[in-house]
């Protein structure tokens, strides 16, 4: 489910402290934080593959603990991504709160071992342990998220925003293509609940490299802002996203946007291991490149969308994932119209959607903190993220709920939808930066 040294300004339009050398990218501070950000991307991949093999290979466990495992992590975004966006707000110390969540992390996939040499990874205690583990990392994470969101736009330019965070996604992506095949050459050597070691090197390393970030980093405190009760700050980051169009539009445009890869992420499994039998190693490697094409995409989404502007740049993703979701759809998981092995539509649906949900993801970005009021970025993101992720397990409960009653067919109609629609609350958002 990741920023230059010296004096900086602070910015007229968000009132943040502001980068004065204009060389982008050529600071080491910017690279530790890709570093980071890429360990994060490795760590977390590796963690959430390790949970559901536990579950099923050491517990014997079904499909119902796989599936609270997997809905865990993103349920702490629906549930608590506001009140920990609103301690981001007044602790105003992003650093801490990132170093914070890895190192809990790192304690988590420790104590998994912990378990495991004590005898109690196994029946209901080992439940409870698997649980307890993807509880906490899910919390940490949206801790780890927030402290990211808030730390990019206070050492980055307005017009740089975009583009930090561009680097940063592409760093994430590079982590979690190279986990799996690095866990799969781990787990021929040690048993499943051992290989938690990878994980907590990584994570160990990421805390490492934050202390070069912190170090490097000239971060200016916001003036003190008026204290105010959680729920009183709560509504007013809710209340400061809604009331401003462009944060609105780009809001639900996000919200319906990942609600389809969700609804892609609970579909495309069935349809290519049950309905077009591909084997498992092939749909791996089809993912792995749809993985590879977002890490691409990602390094130059930024670069594209001050070219051809948010709103052009968003209805290009939406409709090249939707011709990869058609290019499925008509290559055998509904028609066997189109020539080819299955295989081939397939890894065409997985690199046009990989390119496109990165793209999308980058493109816009900068918005909510450009136009977020000063002293309010942790509450207005969080409200964001509330929407956004939050309605990610609920597309998946939907879609399989759809699939399982229905059939696979409306299920594909409702993730090609979505996709669609996502484009529209776009098309009338203005640009921020002169082409």
């Amino acid at each position: 489910m990741t920023i230059l040294p010296c004096k900086a300004a602070p910015d007229k339009l968000s009132g943040m402290a502001l980068q004065n050398d204009d060389r982008f990218g050529s600071v080491p501070p910017l690279r530790w934080l890709v570093v980071t950000s890429t360990l994060e991307g490795l760590a977390d991949s590796m963690a959430r593959t390790l949970l559901p093999i536990i579950a099923v290979v050491t517990l014997g466990a079904d499909t119902g603990l796989v599936g609270v495992l997997n809905a865990l992590g993103l349920m702490a975004f629906l549930l608590l991504g506001l009140p920990i966006g609103i301690l981001a707000d007044r602790t105003d110390a992003p650093g801490r709160i990132m170093t914070g969540s890895t190192l809990t992390r790192a304690g988590v996939a420790v104590a998994v071992i912990a378990c495991w040499r004590g005898g109690w990874l196994q029946g209901a205690a080992g439940t409870t342990v698997l649980v307890m583990a993807a509880l906490i990392i899910g919390i940490a994470d949206v801790f780890y998220t927030t402290g990211q969101s808030l730390l990019v736009p206070k050492l980055t330019a307005p017009d740089h925003i975009r583009e930090a965070f561009g680097r940063v996604h592409a760093g994430t992506q590079s982590g979690t293509v190279v986990g799996p095949p690095l866990l799969s050459g781990l787990l021929l050597i040690v048993a499943a609940p051992t290989a938690w070691i990878a994980p907590a090197a990584a994570y160990l390393l990421s805390s490492l490299t934050q202390r070069h970030i912190h170090q490097s980093a000239s971060v200016t405190t916001p003036p003190p802002t008026e204290r105010a009760s959680m729920w009183v700050q709560g509504r007013a980051g809710i209340s400061h996203l809604m009331a401003h169009s462009t944060m609105r539009r780009i809001t639900v445009a996000n919200m319906l946007n990942n609600a389809g890869v969700m609804a892609a992420n609970t579909v495309v499994p069935v349809v290519a291991l049950r309905h077009l039998d591909v084997s498992p190693p092939a749909f791996a490697a089809l993912a792995a490149a749809g993985a590879v094409a977002g890490v691409l995409a990602a390094t130059v989404a930024s670069r594209i969308t001050a070219a051809l502007g948010l709103a052009t740049v968003r209805v290009v993703a939406s409709v090249g994932a939707s011709l990869g979701i058609l290019g499925l759809a008509l290559g055998g998981a509904i028609f066997d119209i189109l020539p080819g092995p299955p295989e081939g539509w397939l890894g065409l649906q997985f690199v046009l959607a990989g390119g496109s949900a990165a793209v999308a993801n980058v493109a816009g970005s900068d918005l909510v903190p450009r136009l977020a009021p000063p002293g309010k970025l942790g509450s207005v993101v969080a409200a964001q993220r509330t929407i956004t992720l939050g309605v990610m397990p609920l597309s998946a409960l939907m879609t399989g709920l759809i699939g399982t009653r229905l059939g696979i067919e409306p299920a594909i109609a409702l993730w090609a939808t979505l996709i669609l629609v996502s484009a529209v609350p776009c098309i009338r958002i203005p640009d921020l930066d002169p082409r």
